[in-house]
């Protein structure tokens, strides 16, 4: 769990600077499209990234079973559009459920 932590905490750290210096670098000039594209697609493949570690555990030999009817929980919540915090809270609530059982 630590390392979760710590990978969060350093995904926010490289986007709260790559939010700050990237206008003072670049000025009033934009990314190619293509390279925009990839800038853009990051975040859903590291977030992603992280769930699945997180799900399968190290070299996937934990796998923890009670988080993925938090996910998808999760998931269909935010199908209903249901805003992010709420999401989280469907997910959390649904997983503390699933251990109880």
């Amino acid at each position: 769990m630590t390392g979760m932590v710590l990978a969060v905490g350093a995904l926010a750290l490289i986007n709260l600077v790559y939010k700050g210096v990237g206008p003072a670098v670049l000025g009033d000039r934009r990314f190619p499209p293509r390279v925009q594209e990839m800038i853009d697609a990051l975040p859903v493949a590291l977030l992603a990234g992280l769930v699945i570690v997180n799900l399968l555990g190290e070299r996937w030999a934990a796998v923890d079973v009670t988080v993925v009817p938090g996910l998808l929980a999760a998931a269909v919540a935010w199908w209903f559009r249901v805003p992010q915090l709420g999401c989280v809270a469907v997910a959390v609530a649904v997983s503390i459920a699933v251990r109880w059982l």
